[in-house]
């Protein structure tokens, strides 16, 4: 009787995770034990389909879909691997070939390493189960093993994502960590500078960026490349502008987690919880500072009304608030009369807010006071800066004692306590040694101990918020001197001047003052610095 030559497609698989852990053999590898096996066992080889760097959890794989596609035209009655593994790391998905597709297609299976050989008329084997479960249990170890090397590597500082961020370019002495490019870092701080001081729209930084040529970030990717035929280089979408704009790499942070595969099987994306988020902070130089990222986070955040076409543009928006109440001062431009300005809350619109008084204060006069009040500042930086400067630091040492001085108690607090957990020590010891035999007394003495140790440490740390918030206050004095520094004589007052000096400003009522004249203050109170005459 004439012995049946078979005909088999030969499938070869390696995956990156194979090559990076180590646990199995190459393409060409895998092709000589399958060729040895069928010239030992005289089957014939049709083809042999190779998919190289695909993982097995995943079944698109193009040579694995040309093999499927070959056996349901016939072309082939068996297909052979070197280990289960080769084939598929799913379970579920390998049973159903190996249980349903090739009996229903009548195809023999063979396992070189397993020496095991399923026929169409096989019974149903139970160890292919048992060890496609074990096959699977291999890619959930190698995520969880990445995630883990990716916490590691990013707490560590280093930068693991594929593209680095605009502004930055990789460093060529440290492994995964980031430098600045400082020709693109200055676009970065300008993005951020024109929301921030400038209360720029996001249609508005496109159209600059565009105007003055500035590559975007996927037309300078293709630059570094050698690609300098980008369809539109100078285009922005609004979509990469607030990328950039919420990207904390730009504050020297690192942030890993923010999405994540649902598990290592499934591709949907999915958004994690903050607490997920691991977080290296001061990883790298910063292109944006942590002032620069508030003050244009505090615009971001304010939500932009569509403004009447008969209304004046606002250039005081979110900067004007009721000296009262606190509430928004609206603007209000009646046909053929002057834009005034008046409280929100003086109509009683808002439900559970107490009404208040109007406020009025006419756009003119507002102009007029915070020119006054910004010239005449300019003026005094100008005549004599380190005065200026020194008038602004006694302002501070006015709230708040000398620094010296704060640290020399923290330091007498520190001894303090340390005393008093030397006594509570050997109070302990004592009592467990037998010397203090009494329990009562024993926890009269502890406790009162720790009620001290307690105060001690309450002093000291409103001590050290205090040293806090007077250095920050000199750090301050120094950001607002370089903000002022930018501007010569005020005449006429932009969105842009506003923004970068002007924290708040507070309009009061109107009243009288001993001669019966009406006067209205408004209270400037300047970034960093606060209210300065």
């Amino acid at each position: 009787m004439e012995q049946r030559i078979y005909k088999a497609a030969c499938y070869c698989r390696l995956s990156d995770d194979d090559l990076n852990d180590g646990t199995s053999i190459s393409i060409e590898t895998q092709k000589i034990i399958a060729t040895q096996y069928c010239k030992a066992n005289r089957i014939q080889i049709v083809d042999f389909y190779c998919d190289d760097g695909y993982t097995g959890t995943n079944f698109e794989r193009p040579a694995f879909k040309r093999m499927i596609g070959d056996i349901e035209k016939g072309k082939v009655d068996t297909v052979i691997v070197k280990d289960l593994s080769r084939f598929g790391r799913e379970s579920i998905m390998v049973n159903f070939y190996t249980q349903m597709f090739f009996p229903e297609n009548k195809i023999n299976f063979i396992i070189i390493a397993d020496n095991t050989v399923i026929t169409p008329d096989s019974s149903y084997d139970c160890m292919l189960t048992i060890k496609s479960a074990i096959n699977e249990i291999y890619p959930a170890e190698v995520s969880q093993k990445v995630r883990q090397a990716f916490k590691a590597k990013t707490m560590n500082g280093e930068f693991l994502h594929a593209f680095v961020p605009y502004g930055y370019k990789r460093s060529a002495t440290q492994r995964n960590h980031l430098v600045i490019d400082e020709k693109n870092a200055e676009v970065i701080r300008n993005i951020f500078e024109m929301v921030a001081y400038k209360g720029m729209g996001m249609k508005k930084i496109a159209q600059y960026l565009y105007e003055n040529k500035i590559p975007n970030p996927s037309a300078l990717h293709d630059l570094e490349k050698g690609i300098t035929d980008h369809p539109d280089p100078y285009s922005w979408g609004i979509s990469t502008l607030n990328s950039i704009l919420h990207n904390e790499v730009y504050l020297g942070h690192i942030i890993y987690g923010k999405k994540k595969k649902v598990n290592f099987k499934s591709k949907k994306i999915v958004t994690t919880d903050k607490k997920q988020w691991v977080i290296c902070e001061n990883a790298h130089e910063p292109i944006v500072s942590q002032e620069l990222w508030d003050a244009a986070h505090s615009r971001l955040e304010i939500k932009r009304k569509e403004r009447k076409p008969e209304f004046e543009d606002n250039i005081y928006r979110s900067l004007l608030v009721c000296g009262d109440c606190g509430g928004t001062m609206w603007i209000t431009s009646p046909p053929k009369k002057s834009t005034f300005f008046i409280c929100a809350n003086s109509k009683g619109r808002k439900a559970g807010v107490p009404k208040c008084t109007t406020h009025n204060i006419p756009l003119d006069d507002l102009n007029a006071a915070v020119i006054a009040d910004i010239n005449a500042m300019l003026n005094e930086y100008k005549m004599d800066s380190d005065g200026f400067r020194e008038k602004l630091i006694s302002r501070v040492k006015d709230k708040i004692p000398d620094a010296d001085q704060i640290k020399n108690e923290i330091a007498e607090l520190e001894k303090l306590i340390e005393r008093e957990s030397r006594k509570f020590r050997k109070i302990y010891d004592d009592y467990y040694d037998g010397i203090i035999k009494n329990a009562m007394i024993f926890e009269q003495m502890s406790e009162s101990c720790n009620e001290r140790i307690g105060m001690y440490t309450s002093k000291k740390e409103q001590l050290e918020n205090d040293l806090k918030s007077l250095t920050d206050s000199y750090s301050g004095i120094d950001n607002f001197i370089e903000l002022m520094s930018r501007f010569s004589a005020v005449k006429v007052l932009d969105r842009e001047i506003l923004n970068t000096l002007i924290d708040k400003i507070e309009v009061c009522e109107r009243e009288k003052d001993k001669s019966d004249n009406i006067i209205q203050k408004v209270r400037i109170k300047y970034k960093f610095i606060g209210q300065v005459s």
